[in-house]
């Protein structure tokens, strides 16, 4: 798992694993690891043309673009409870 402590922008996401807990795990492309986000419960976080949302462990949730990829667009200041913003729109 690679932490995301600064802003980024990732394309070719696969699909978003999120919680409740205002984490998210990003799984790029010919990447080995999640790109991870850690966020907090209240954090400013959108994501537009989820194609289908699925139900993982407990409050765990994976969203898949509508189209091939999601584009991320991810402020980050720290390893832990960034406010976001995270914009990430199917491509």
């Amino acid at each position: 798992m690679a932490v995301i402590t600064d802003d980024i922008v990732l394309d070719q996401v696969e699909h978003i694993l999120g919680s409740g807990t205002g984490t998210l795990d990003f799984a790029v492309s010919d990447e080995q690891e999640y790109f991870t986000w850690h966020g907090v419960e209240d954090a400013e976080w959108s994501i537009s043309g989820v194609g289908r949302v699925e139900n993982d462990d407990e409050d765990r949730f994976i969203m898949y673009p509508q189209g091939e990829y999601f584009h991320c667009e991810i402020s980050a200041t720290t390893e832990e409870g960034n406010r976001g913003p995270v914009v990430c729109r199917s491509e």
